[in-house]
């Protein structure tokens, strides 16, 4: 069997859009709809108990990582595939991504194409390589945007992969990334202090590699992906927090946290620059030029003030 885990929070029509393609186009598996205590109709569509799909509703907001897991935990397939509510699963694309880590014992996880509503490729976000001090430096000081083709964003961001031709990757995006079992459980799931979310995936990623697995990228296995919206319905503002901390946690996972450290330096230098050239530059949209200032000047203050991140 296999068991498909979306997690969902707030994310309005986009999970309906979801589980209909999967009735559709993956039949037969089992699909599991964590809800994080969303506030909106998300879930309206499931009123009539005619989807075969099974509801675990939480009292509050666990994160993707604490809802993943249960999802998986209460699952019943040897494969586990999840998926963002934003996305929708084009036809064989599961059957795809099935094959992949049928066909090769030591691929223990396995992610597929993600492209927009036009079909384009979501390059630089679908596979990405392990984040490195230097691909910081490039985001944080817009090095990305200045010189993209820089090699620190050119090797994180893997511009130069074939979208077209399966390889064995670093880490796909979780918005699209089937695991076995049995990886699951050797690495004992997500870390559930990546709160709510953002580099849980990576660090998965991550202890996979260190465990003697392979992540593999299957172009065949299509998903329309819309992306964007969790910021939606965080805000700018707590994203930037929680991406950024949750950055600095894995840094100091993987690295340590001297290591840690330098990279919580560029992203307080980086979001403070920020800050100042929101007073000229409208940096942040539909945000006016002194509530960006604001924001970001206020996000660099909290990450400031950070405790050490034990490793």
């Amino acid at each position: 069997m296999i068991s498909i885990v979306v997690v969902n929070w707030n994310s309005g029509s986009y999970l309906e859009k979801c589980v209909l393609s999967l009735t559709k186009n993956a039949p037969g598996c089992e699909i599991i709809v964590v809800d994080n205590d969303s506030k909106d109709a998300s879930l309206a569509f499931t009123a009539g108990g005619n989807l075969p799909v099974k509801i675990l509703r939480n009292s509050r907001n666990l994160g993707f990582a604490a809802a993943g897991n249960l999802g998986w935990r209460v699952s019943l397939g040897d494969f586990v595939l999840f998926l963002n509510p934003d996305t929708e699963c084009l036809p064989g694309a599961v059957n795809r991504m099935t094959e992949t880590l049928s066909n090769d014992s030591g691929v223990w996880a396995v992610g597929g194409l993600l492209v927009d509503a036009s079909g384009k490729h979501q390059s630089g976000f679908n596979v990405r390589s392990f984040p490195e001090v230097g691909s910081v430096a490039a985001q944080m000081f817009f090095l990305d945007e200045i010189w993209p083709h820089n090699p620190w964003t050119s090797r994180y961001r893997m511009t130069g992969l074939n979208c077209n031709a399966e390889s064995d990757v670093d880490q796909p995006a979780a918005a699209c990334l089937m695991m076995r079992r049995t990886a699951l459980e050797i690495c004992n799931g997500f870390d559930e202090t990546f709160f709510p979310a953002w580099f849980e995936d990576v660090d998965l990623c991550s202890r996979i590699h260190k465990a003697g697995g392979r992540i593999r990228f299957q172009p065949a296995a299509a998903f329309v992906h819309a992306g964007g919206s969790s910021i939606d319905a965080l805000g700018v503002q707590l994203f930037l927090k929680y991406f950024h901390t949750n950055m600095i946690r894995y840094f100091a996972k993987h690295h340590g946290n001297e290591c840690a450290r330098r990279v919580r330096t560029l992203v307080i230098l980086g979001l403070r620059l920020r800050a100042v050239l929101s007073l000229i530059y409208p940096i942040a949209k539909n945000t006016s030029r002194k509530s960006s200032a604001r924001m970001f000047w206020g996000c660099a203050r909290l990450i400031a003030g950070m405790s050490e991140v034990s490793t």
